[in-house]
C-alpha cells in the first residue's frame, strides 16, 4: 500500500500506529492478531421486546432544531443548583471569575514545604492542603486522620456547595427518594491517584484497611447522605464521567439530587511535572422541574450528555461522534445534518455518526461556546480529574454573566449575544464542555493538516514516520495499544444551558419601618469561634448593597423575611447557637456585626442571645416527639418568637417543623466560615508534603 493509504487507515482506525510506524519506514511490521467479532447469541422473539425510547426533551421545540431526544444521557433536564470550588490562586468561584476576565496565568513555583523530584518547576498549586476543619463535621483527631488528603478537601467543599444550594438543613432532611428515603442525595466521586505524598518527618504513617470504602462511600457516610454512592475514574475526564453516571441516577429516580465532586492533588514528587495543576470542586444537581418548583437557584441547566472510548480507533473522530449523540440527546438538531433513521447502520442507529455538526450548525441551535481542557489550562494547568470541574465551573460562569471570555480561539472578553432563529424568536444561550475536548487547530508546524499526507512524509525520514503518524489525527498520541495510558481515550461531552428566565417579583413595599413584623434570626455552627466569624461574614454581606442577592425570581437585594427563612432551613442545626430578633436587614446587620466583635454565651449586644450547647448531656427530652413538633408548629403559628428562642438555645430544632420552600424569595447566603488547621496526614496519600 502507499503512503497515503497508509495514513487514511491509521487515521480510520482500521491500522495500530505501530504498523503504520513500520510501514512508513520500510519495515515489515510484526503482525498483531486480528480483532475478532464475539457472536452475539439471539435472543428468543419474546425477549426482543424494543427499548422504551423517550419522548422530547422538556423545553425543546421544532424551531429550536429541537427533535426526538435518544440515548443513555437523553431525558429531562438537570438544573446546577449549587456549586463550590478551589482552584489555583483562586479560593473561591469569585476569584476563579476575575482570573478569567483578567487573562491570568495561574502558574506559580511549588508552595514553600513541599518535596520535589525537580528544583525551580512551576506548576498551578492549591495552598493549604494539608489544613482541614475537623470541628465542622463533629470529627475527632483520630476520625479526622482516617480522611486522606483528598477526602478532606472534598468534605469541604461538598459541605459549602449544599449550603450555597440551601440543602445543608432542614431541606436536605425533605429530598426523599419514590420510596420515602429521606436525605436522598446521590454521592458520585472523582479523585485523582491516591499517593498524595511521601511520608512527612515525624508524622507517623499507618496503612489502610484492605476493606477501606471508596472516597464517595467515605463522603456519603460523613455527610449522611443515602442515595447511590459511586467513585470514579476515568483520567481527565472523571469529573464529567461522574456527572453523566449522576444526570443518569436522577432521571432513574434513584436519589432526589445529585452531588458531584472532583478534587486532584500533585503532592508526590512523581506526580509533579511542568504545567500539572490542582484544584477541587463540587456541583448539586436536581431535575430541573423539581428545582423550578421548590424556588431553588438555578446556576445553569445540564441538557444531555454522552461519553464514550474509541478503543483502538483515533481517538480525533471521536469527540466529533460525541458531540452529536449529546446534542441529540438534548433534542437539537442543527441544520443540514439529517433526519435520524432508527433503524440506521446494522447495529441500530448513532445519532452521532449523523450529527456531527459544523460550528455554524452548532451556533444555530445557540452554541457558542466549548470548554474543554484547552481553555482551562491557564487557569488549572494539567488538573487531571478536576479537570472538567473547571471547564464546567468556566462555563457556566459565562452563561451566567452573558460574558464569552478569552482562550485560545478568542483574544479578549466579549458580550454574549444570544442566537435567533429566522423569525427573530430568541434563543437560549448554549454551552459544549468537553473533555479531551477538541484538538487544537492546526498550526505551521503541524505538517500532515497542513501540506497533506503525502507530503508531510516526504518531510520526514524514517525515524520521524512515529510523529508523523501521530500527527495525522490531529491529536497527540492517546493509542490504546500503548500502554494503560489509552484510558485518557476516555471522552465525556456535555449540552449546557443557561438558566431559564423567570419573571420578575415585583420588589414588596412593605409597611413603614417601625411597623414591620420582627422575624427570629437562628444561625448555628460548630464551636463559638464559628459562629462568631460566620456571624461576621453574614453581617458584611447584608451590609453591602446588592450582597445576599436573590434567588432567580427575587429580589435583587436582600428581604429580612428571606434571609431569615434561609438560614433556619438551608443550615445544618448545630451546637453552637444564636438567636436575635429583628425588624429590618440594617438591624440584623449591626446585631450580628456586634455579637462577631464581642462573642460569649447569654445575653449579648442588641439583643443576641447565644448558647453552646457542645458539653450538654444530649438533646432535650422533648425533642423527636410529635406532640413537641405539634407545640412548635403552634408556637411558630402565634408567633410566640420569645419560647421559640428559648427552646432553640435550650438545644431543640424548632426548625424542623418549618415549610421547606415557603415562597420564591429565598436568597443565596455566604457559606459558613471554615476554621482548618493543619493534620496529619490521612491513609491513601502515604504522607504529608514535607
Amino acid at each position: 500500500m502507499d503512503t497515503r493509504e497508509i495514513l487514511t487507515r491509521f487515521k480510520g482506525g482500521t491500522l495500530r500506529r505501530e504498523h503504520a510506524v513500520a510501514l512508513l519506514a520500510g519495515i515489515s511490521p510484526v503482525v498483531a492478531p486480528p480483532v475478532v467479532a464475539l457472536p452475539v447469541t439471539a435472543l428468543p422473539a419474546a425477549d426482543r421486546a424494543p427499548l422504551p425510547v423517550p419522548g422530547p426533551v422538556p423545553g425543546a421545540d421544532a424551531g429550536d432544531g429541537a427533535g426526538a431526544a435518544t440515548g443513555a444521557g437523553a431525558g429531562m433536564p438537570c438544573a446546577v443548583v449549587g456549586i463550590q470550588g478551589r482552584f489555583p490562586q483562586a479560593g473561591d468561584l469569585e476569584a476563579f471569575w476575575r482570573n478569567g476576565l483578567q487573562g491570568r496565568i495561574a502558574e506559580a513555583a511549588l508552595p514553600g514545604g513541599r518535596r520535589s523530584a525537580c528544583a525551580g518547576w512551576r506548576g498551578h498549586f492549591l495552598d493549604g492542603v494539608e489544613e482541614f476543619d475537623p470541628d465542622l463535621f463533629g470529627l475527632g483527631a483520630r476520625e479526622a486522620a482516617g480522611l486522606d488528603l483528598r477526602e478532606r478537601l472534598l468534605a469541604q467543599s461538598a459541605w459549602q456547595t449544599l449550603e450555597s444550594a440551601g440543602y445543608a438543613g432542614a431541606r436536605l432532611e425533605r429530598l426523599t427518594a419514590s420510596d420515602g428515603t429521606a436525605r436522598s442525595v446521590g454521592v458520585y466521586a472523582a479523585l485523582g491517584p491516591a499517593g498524595g505524598a511521601l511520608p512527612g518527618t515525624g508524622h507517623r504513617h499507618t496503612a489502610p484497611p484492605a476493606s477501606r470504602p471508596g472516597p464517595a462511600a467515605r463522603l456519603s457516610r460523613l455527610l449522611d447522605l443515602r442515595g447511590p454512592s459511586l467513585s470514579v475514574d476515568s483520567g481527565d475526564s472523571s469529573f464529567l464521567t461522574a456527572l453523566h453516571l449522576a444526570l443518569g441516577g436522577l432521571r432513574a429516580g434513584e436519589c432526589a439530587a445529585a452531588l458531584v465532586g472532583a478534587v486532584e492533588l500533585r503532592l508526590h514528587p512523581a506526580c509533579q511535572r511542568p504545567g500539572a495543576g490542582e484544584g477541587v470542586a463540587a456541583v448539586l444537581l436536581k431535575p430541573l422541574a423539581a428545582a423550578r418548583a421548590d424556588g431553588d437557584r438555578v446556576h445553569a441547566v445540564i441538557r444531555s450528555s454522552a461519553v464514550g472510548h474509541p478503543g483502538r480507533a483515533a481517538l480525533g473522530p471521536q469527540h466529533g461522534r460525541l458531540v452529536g449523540r449529546a446534542l441529540a440527546a438534548a433534542g437539537l438538531r442543527p441544520p443540514g445534518t439529517g433526519p435520524q433513521h432508527p433503524d440506521a447502520g446494522p447495529q441500530g442507529p448513532d445519532p452521532g455518526a449523523q450529527l456531527e455538526a459544523p460550528d455554524a450548525g452548532l451556533e444555530a441551535v445557540g452554541v457558542a461556546l466549548e470548554e474543554s481542557s484547552r481553555t482551562v489550562a491557564a487557569l488549572v494547568g494539567d488538573a487531571g480529574a478536576v479537570t472538567g470541574a473547571a471547564a464546567l465551573v468556566r462555563a457556566v460562569g459565562q452563561l451566567r454573566h452573558a460574558v464569552l471570555l478569552a482562550g485560545p480561539d478568542r483574544p479578549a472578553p466579549a458580550a454574549w449575544e444570544p442566537a435567533r432563529r429566522d423569525d427573530g424568536t430568541v434563543l437560549p444561550r448554549r454551552a459544549l464542555v468537553s473533555v479531551p475536548g477538541p484538538a487544537a487547530p492546526a498550526g505551521p508546524t503541524d505538517a500532515v493538516d497542513a501540506a497533506g499526507p503525502t507530503d508531510a512524509v516526504d518531510a520526514v525520514g524514517p525515524a520521524d514516520a512515529g510523529d508523523a503518524a501521530d500527527g495525522a489525527d490531529g491529536v497527540e498520541d492517546t493509542d490504546g495499544a500503548e500502554g494503560v495510558e489509552g484510558v485518557e481515550g476516555v471522552g465525556v461531552v456535555l449540552v449546557v444551558e443557561e438558566a431559564p428566565a423567570v419573571p420578575r417579583v415585583p420588589a414588596r413595599t412593605g409597611p413603614p419601618p417601625g411597623t414591620r413584623p420582627a422575624e427570629l434570626v437562628l444561625l448555628s455552627a460548630a464551636t463559638p469561634a464559628h459562629l462568631a466569624a460566620t456571624a461576621g461574614r453574614l453581617a458584611a454581606r447584608l451590609s453591602d448593597d446588592g450582597g445576599g442577592g436573590g434567588r432567580d425570581g427575587g429580589p435583587a437585594a436582600p428581604d429580612l423575611a428571606a434571609v431569615a427563612h434561609e438560614l433556619r432551613l438551608g443550615r445544618a442545626v448545630l451546637r453552637c447557637r444564636l438567636a436575635v430578633t429583628v425588624r429590618t436587614v440594617a438591624e440584623l446587620a449591626d446585631a450580628l456585626a456586634g455579637f462577631a466583635a464581642h462573642p460569649g454565651p447569654g445575653r449579648g449586644p442588641a439583643g443576641v442571645r447565644s448558647a453552646d450547647l457542645r458539653t450538654a448531656a444530649g438533646p432535650p427530652l422533648i425533642e423527636g416527639l410529635e406532640e413537641t413538633r405539634a407545640y412548635v408548629a403552634a408556637l411558630w403559628q402565634g408567633g410566640r418568637l420569645e419560647q421559640l428562642t428559648r427552646l432553640w438555645l435550650a438545644g431543640v430544632d424548632v426548625c424542623a417543623v418549618l415549610p421547606a420552600h415557603p415562597g420564591p424569595a429565598a436568597v443565596e447566603l455566604p457559606a459558613t466560615v471554615l476554621r482548618p488547621r493543619p493534620l496529619e496526614p490521612g491513609p491513601g496519600t502515604d504522607g504529608a508534603p514535607q
